[in-house]
């Protein structure tokens, strides 16, 4: 793990330094976002924000990213006596990303490498019976925790301006308990470049 974080980290330091004079470049867009949170979660949907720095026809650029998703299914607990009971699980997370574009298929579509360091915060809620109340939603833990994650993805050029992409990224949480899996995200974004 200290090497793939060592990796990323020159990765990223190699890239700003290489394209530092062009950052004048800035960009900005939304994006859904799918997560599989693992086996013991249903799929989750969301939305995100991404900012980018960099030239945008460069090998390298630099995205800052907030994403923000939540799932909620229902799950037998056994022995509670009650059923399926409602499950909600969240996460809310930032980061700092460079990209890396690999190839491009003409002049408006390329390929491209992704990877980075940031943190989420985890959220799990679930119903519980509470007497005289019923059932009652409460959370069975929030906390922060730090991640990694690559992966790869398709800039498609629509105007000088505007892009849209579709990615795919496996995000290891690196301070994870056990009940915290890694998750596989897909993205599709239009980002606006000013």
């Amino acid at each position: 793990m200290q090497k793939i974080i060592g990796i990323i980290s020159i990765l990223i330091l190699i890239a700003g330094s290489a394209v530092a004079a062009d950052y004048w470049h800035f960009g900005m867009g939304l994006r859904g976002t799918a997560v599989l949170p693992g086996d013991e979660y249903s799929n989750a949907l969301g939305v995100g924000v991404v900012a980018s720095f960099g030239d945008p026809d460069s090998r390298f650029t630099t995205q800052m990213e907030i994403d923000s998703w939540k799932v909620t299914y229902s799950k037998d607990l056994p022995g509670d006596g009650y059923g399926a009971l409602e499950h909600e699980y969240s996460g809310f997370g930032a980061g700092f990303f460079e990209k890396y574009r690999l190839y491009g298929f003409g002049s408006k579509i390329s390929g491209y490498l992704i990877g980075g360091l940031g943190g989420y915060f985890l959220e799990l809620k679930r119903e519980e019976p509470i007497e005289l109340v019923g059932l009652q939603m409460r959370s069975q833990y929030l906390h922060p925790r730090a991640m990694t994650a690559g992966g790869t993805g398709i800039d498609t050029r629509i105007s000088q301006n505007i892009t849209t992409f579709v990615e795919g990224r496996y995000v290891y949480i690196i301070s994870g308990g056990e009940e915290d899996k890694p998750l596989i995200q897909g993205y599709l974004g239009l980002k606006y470049l000013f």
